[in-house]
């Protein structure tokens, strides 16, 4: 009963802060600076319910440790999502999807694209602390990661329908770009590299379309089609090779020594 308990009170949190992220931006209109409130407010609520509920360090027990390396970790996976989502953008444009018609002003696509920095940044790190941050604790607590990928896969694809919907190709999808950032975090004990391939990914669907449609070239004639998905999660799969050939010699990362299973004492771990 105590293991179930425990559970309860992480289901809970896990769905208190997807509520929070998904639920709150599209029950209130947000301007910049309360934008970044609402950010801000995440990260808050997070590290008081890890800290005076479930009993952990904080919000960084999330995945969000500064370890050595997790500054190159994060700018790696940034390097990897925008090339990636760059080659399906060139691969829609030869497809005949869009076609560009000139580019903006640089005094719109400065702060534009000075904005989507931030705010693709703390998105997307938000984003990577519900799907997989979060339940990293739990999974080594209770030596479950050989289930880990699985089980946030699973998670990720389906909070996506927030965005999408819950059609075959757009979980398909998820679960290719879930099934890759998962595996980052078990090759490296954290969510930087994934938050960074999210955050890459993120600046250049902005760099292309902005935060209203237009982004830093003019687009016209737009087509939708189920091609278009097929292409997209074909291309997305193709980061997976990339992060395993990057980290095919790193053994999986240790948990810290608090949060590593511990012998059996009728206490739930």
């Amino acid at each position: 009963m105590k293991n179930k308990g425990h559970l309860l009170l992480w289901i809970v949190g896990f769905l208190l802060l997807d509520l929070y992220f998904n639920l709150i931006p599209r029950l209130i209109t947000l301007d910049v600076l309360p934008w970044l409130a609402y950010a801000f407010g995440f990260y808050a609520v997070a590290h008081l319910f890890a800290r005076y509920v479930l009993k952990l360090k904080g919000v960084t027990d999330f995945g969000l440790q500064l370890h050595k390396g997790w500054f190159k970790f994060l700018m790696l996976g940034f390097v990897i999502g925008l090339l990636n989502w760059c080659v399906k953008y060139l691969a829609f444009y030869q497809m005949g999807k869009f076609e560009v018609t000139g580019m903006m002003e640089t005094g719109y696509i400065v702060p534009m694209l000075a904005q989507a920095l931030v705010g693709m940044l703390l998105a997307s790190a938000m984003n990577d602390v519900i799907c997989r941050g979060y339940w990293l604790p739990y999974f080594r607590r209770n030596n479950l990661m050989a289930f880990y990928i699985l089980f946030t896969t699973i998670v990720y694809a389906l909070d996506d329908s927030w965005n999408e919907g819950i059609t075959i190709t757009n979980f398909i999808f998820s679960a290719v770009l879930g099934i890759s950032l998962a595996y980052t975090v078990v090759k490296t004990g954290a969510i930087w590299m994934a938050i960074g391939i999210h955050w890459g990914a993120n600046m250049m669907y902005r760099a292309m379309f902005g935060f209203n449609g237009q982004g830093m070239w003019q687009v016209n004639q737009l087509q939708d089609g189920v091609v278009y998905e097929w292409v997209s999660i074909g291309i997305t799969a193709l980061i997976f090779p990339v992060v395993y050939l990057l980290l095919r010699n790193k053994k999986p990362a240790q948990a810290p020594a608090d949060l590593q299973l511990k012998p059996s004492t009728g206490v739930a771990v």
